[in-house]
């Protein structure tokens, strides 16, 4: 087959009433590349909503594994708990970022881990001036925390016994720390930062985060039990990855949304 696109065929045609006539024919060549659906949500700088565009650090990433490949990866933008249904359901091949999770696991795939992430309560200065330090999920006790609903908090939170109010994203509780209706929320450094920067930017020093990550777990992509081929695909998802890690291409990605070295699995592997 060949690699040009549009094949142009000329065709000369004598009609009785046009002698002479020439007509030009398009034929277009057939498209080769398969597309593969990714559900997602906005989750600055992870995954950018660009009007309709999905950009960011998990978007580049992918199109990155596939280029030069016949996989055209298409991205849609659900809301995280419709996304899952989708992914469970087979109608989307995967859905990202999330973390590798002993219930997950009992239903999902999961890819290698793409970016580590580093979760930490956020606060209102006025609220904590001498700032806020602790060693375990108790000594939230007695305060009110913002949650987002189906994140995986959800859980520890309730065995904690904290008082949680939850919202439909990260951004309300960004919202009502500075209203102090609430005493912290539990965001993805990167994440709580960027939110900060890009909604409430004249209000940036009214923030703070305590020192002490929450967890240092990886982001990985979650993969349906029932897509076709799935299985064919997670294995290029995952030599694709391999791939841009060794070329460079991962770490740019990085690199380009400031993301800091620690956050790279590149770094950790090079380690050991």
């Amino acid at each position: 087959m060949t690699s040009v696109k549009y094949l142009l065929l000329f065709i000369t045609l004598y009609l009785g009433v046009c002698p002479g006539l020439k007509v030009w024919a398009v034929v277009s060549e057939p498209d080769s590349s398969s597309s593969l659906v990714f559900v997602t949500s906005p989750y600055e700088p992870y995954v950018i909503d660009d009007e309709g565009r999905a950009s960011g650090i998990f978007p580049d990433i992918i199109r990155a594994v596939f280029r030069g490949s016949n996989i055209r990866p298409e991205f849609e933008f659900l809301p995280w708990l419709r996304g899952e249904h989708e992914v469970q359901a087979g109608k989307a091949f995967a859905t990202f970022p999330y973390l590798k999770t002993k219930a997950r696991v009992e239903t999902f795939g999961f890819s290698g881990p793409i970016i580590y992430f580093f979760p930490k309560f956020f606060y209102n200065r006025s609220r904590f001036p001498d700032g806020f330090e602790w060693q375990a999920l108790t000594d939230f006790k007695g305060y009110k925390i913002g949650g987002v609903r189906g994140y995986w908090y959800e859980q520890d939170f309730k065995d904690a016994e904290l008082t949680t109010l939850y919202v439909t994203s990260d951004r309300q509780n960004i919202e009502m720390l500075r209203i102090k209706r609430i005493d912290f929320t539990l965001i993805d450094e990167l994440v709580g930062w960027n939110l900060i920067r890009r909604t409430a930017p004249s209000y940036i020093g009214t923030y703070a985060v305590a020192a002490k990550a929450e967890s240092s777990a990886a982001f990985h992509i979650m993969i349906s039990p029932d897509y076709p081929e799935g299985d064919k695909l997670t294995l290029q998802l995952n030599m694709g990855f391999k791939r841009i890690q060794q070329s460079g291409e991962y770490q740019e990605i990085l690199e380009r949304y400031h993301v800091p070295a620690d956050y790279s699995v590149t770094q950790t592997l090079s380690a050991h």
